[in-house]
């Protein structure tokens, strides 16, 4: 899980998206007692107030300058002590680096498909100004896991799914390409 990434900060903040993000939410609020901000389409916003997010953004009511300055706004000015981006999203990448504070941290789950583009906004200039940082979190290692399945057992982190036959997958994939998919779906092959 990429939170463990986070070092230690005075008013620590996180903006994650809801997918692989309710989790991230969980453990960051109620497992490491981080601000979490939510970032998603707006179908998501009781999910993530429910992972534990203290502020929800709905994507879809912002342009990337906007969604920026609502970040600014709920941090008090500071922006995101650091990103976690769990979706898929070239975008969600360009617009991650105008939600950090001074001294954030970018930290990259998702995985976009198609050809591999590289960050947008991440100049040179502006990350050496703004000491941004940048990291990668693919599975974590054995002792992070150890601690997440502790988490789990304690019930402080509960996985968001549901079970859906094999005969719905083309409007599972539906959900997910408008972006509306709550937390995991399990196909039940029977």
């Amino acid at each position: 899980m990429a939170v463990w990434y986070f070092p230690p900060f005075i008013d620590p903040s996180v903006a994650t998206n809801a997918d692989q993000g309710h989790l991230a939410c969980q453990i960051g609020s109620r497992g490491m007692a981080l601000r979490i901000i939510g970032i998603d389409h707006g179908s998501k916003e009781q999910l993530v107030k429910d992972c534990g997010a203290e502020h929800f953004i709905d994507v879809t009511k912002f342009d990337d300058k906007a969604i920026a300055e609502e970040v600014k706004r709920v941090t008090g000015g500071l922006g995101a002590s650091a990103v976690v981006v769990c979706t898929a999203s070239n975008k969600a990448y360009a617009q991650a680096l105008d939600f950090l504070r001074f001294g954030g941290t970018l930290v990259c789950v998702g995985m976009p498909e198609g050809d591999s583009q590289p960050i947008a906004k991440s100049f040179p200039a502006a990350m050496v100004a703004m000491e941004h940082n940048i990291k990668g979190s693919a599975v974590g290692n054995q002792r992070e896991a150890l601690e997440v399945l502790d988490m789990a057992a304690r019930g402080i982190v509960k996985t968001k799914l549901r079970v859906e036959k094999m005969d719905k997958l083309t409007e599972i994939f539906q959900e997910m390409s408008d972006g509306k998919m709550q937390g995991r779906v399990v196909l039940d092959l029977a």
